[in-house]
């Protein structure tokens, strides 16, 4: 436990989980966001294919009534006893599938002039031409227009509604043109048929010719329907006539509004149908959604890395105040040198050394001669004066990177010599007592003259810890004896 706390509070491994969890939590919202963006985008796909499915089978079916209509139309004109019925009789047999289409506007049969021939309008349209439409005059120029839908215009009729042209070639029996049948579809038409679906804010429908020609745009920004505006062909090609996949993007010249778009051909008709879904509209709940999810994302990545920068602080402080009571713990705190208790941790491991590596140790028990004159003499504070000094003399001594000095107690000091001979020893012995001996100390105003004892013994085969302590002890008190202020050393034996 110990150790991750230290790998922790050492800030690499804390930054490292912190944006570890930091990246998670953003990946996980980014995922969750772009989910449920995946979901809006089919949402609006689902939507507008299954809306303009409707809208264009509807229509299909309609067109597909009309052409009927027309088909039946020309083959009844091609009977031979046609103009031999009575007139009402004769209408009905032309005109007879003209109910089943919805919102029919009329049906006419042009001759070759563009003169009309019959109709089914209540108006007199005996005397009227119709050359000038683009519904007569493609088939006019051409055999092959096949079913033709005619660009938007007015009825001159008295209604003046606007509609639209369907129309067929009819032929003579030898091929030659011979005039057109047409029926129009009024625009309310396709407008009560768009009015019924439920459009989103934003949204449009739009019936557009092939060539961009706008039928009919609901909602229409004219107020009537946008008839004969004209706008970039959509790009689904013919081939998807009837299908409903595909989107694109386009910005409205009419309102600026920015709309993800949707085609269908209606049939094989030049005519296709477009959802419009405003993009703003569509992905405007979303964009909130973002937005406070990444307010919340930010908030709470800031709130953990600072939570986690307040424990990796707590975490620091504790371990440098474990190490401050550690160093504290072996430390005398006077003469900073370490103590007791250092020395028996640092005796035992130096000693399994020597012996495991064969070398031999020494220890040097050192005394400050008459101490106790110095207290008694100039006081506590001059003589932790004294200690002090003394043990930066006998540290500057004991120089070599192996070598340990600490205060064993009182006015004692423990030096250890690892791979130290007696005759090293007693060298390094009568280094510190004559380097402690030189100087007089110098503190509070007074020179007081200091001499140290110095006991040394080296560590025998059979010696423990307490037994080497022992006898540089006993070295030291043979020094003490032999009047102080000297180096003694008791005789050793092989390790």
């Amino acid at each position: 436990m110990d150790k991750v706390l230290r790998h922790l509070s050492s800030g690499r491994l804390l930054r490292f989980v912190t944006s570890a969890l930091i990246l998670a939590i953003v990946g996980m919202q980014s995922f969750a966001l772009w989910r449920s963006y995946q979901e809006t985008w089919r949402d609006g796909e689902r939507y507008t294919a299954n809306t303009i499915s409707v809208l264009a089978g509807a229509i299909e079916r309609d067109f597909l009534l009309v052409e009927s209509s027309l088909t039946g139309l020309a083959e009844a004109l091609r009977e031979s006893t046609l103009m031999e019925l009575p007139a009402g009789l004769r209408q009905r047999v032309l005109f007879r599938r003209a109910g089943d289409a919805n919102d029919f506007g009329v049906m006419l049969v042009l001759d070759a002039q563009g003169n009309v021939l019959f109709d089914d309008a209540e108006d007199d349209l005996s005397a009227r031409n119709f050359a000038d439409r683009d519904y007569f005059r493609v088939h006019q120029e051409s055999s092959n227009a096949g079913v033709y839908v005619s660009r938007p215009f007015v009825s001159r009729l008295a209604s003046a509604a606007p509609a639209i042209g369907i129309s067929q070639r009819l032929n003579a029996p030898d091929g030659s043109f011979a005039g057109v049948a047409v029926a129009s579809i009024r625009l309310i038409y396709f407008r009560q048929l768009f009015e019924r679906v439920k459009l989103p804010p934003g949204g449009i429908i739009r019936l557009t010719l092939s060539d961009g020609t706008v039928v009919l745009r609901y909602p229409s920004t004219d107020g009537r329907g946008n008839v004969g505006d004209s706008v970039p062909p959509d790009p689904s090609p013919p081939e998807r006539a009837g299908t409903a996949d595909g989107w694109w993007v386009e910005t409205s010249r009419l309102d600026g509004e920015r709309r993800f778009l949707r085609t269908a051909y209606v049939g094989g008709y030049p005519l296709s149908v477009t959802v419009g879904l405003s993009e703003r509209r569509q992905f405007g709940g979303w964009y909130l959604r973002a937005a406070i999810t990444l307010a919340l994302t930010v908030t709470v990545s800031l709130l953990l890395a600072l939570t986690v920068s307040a424990l990796a602080t707590s975490l620091r402080r504790s371990r440098e105040m474990e190490r401050q009571l550690e160093r504290m713990a072996i430390t005398d705190s006077l003469t900073g040198l370490p103590n007791r208790r250092a020395l028996d941790l640092t005796l035992d491991v130096e000693m399994q050394r020597s012996r495991r590596e064969r070398r031999e140790l020494a220890v040097l028990m050192i005394d400050i001669d008459h101490f106790k004159r110095v207290n008694d003499t100039y006081g506590h504070a001059v003589g932790d004066a004294v200690l002090a000094e003394v043990a930066h003399r006998v540290q500057r001594a004991a120089c070599r990177p192996g070598d340990f000095v600490c205060r064993y107690g009182g006015e004692e000091f423990v030096v250890v010599l690892p791979e130290t001979p007696a005759a090293g020893a007693e060298l390094v012995g009568e280094r510190i007592r004559a380097g402690v001996a030189a100087t007089a100390v110098m503190t509070h105003g007074l020179a007081i003259e200091i001499t140290v004892s110095v006991g040394i013994a080296v560590q025998r085969a059979d010696d423990g810890p307490g037994e080497l302590i022992a006898r540089s002890d006993t070295a030291l008190y043979t020094a003490k004896r032999a009047g102080r202020n000297r180096v003694a050393r008791l005789e050793t034996f092989a390790a």
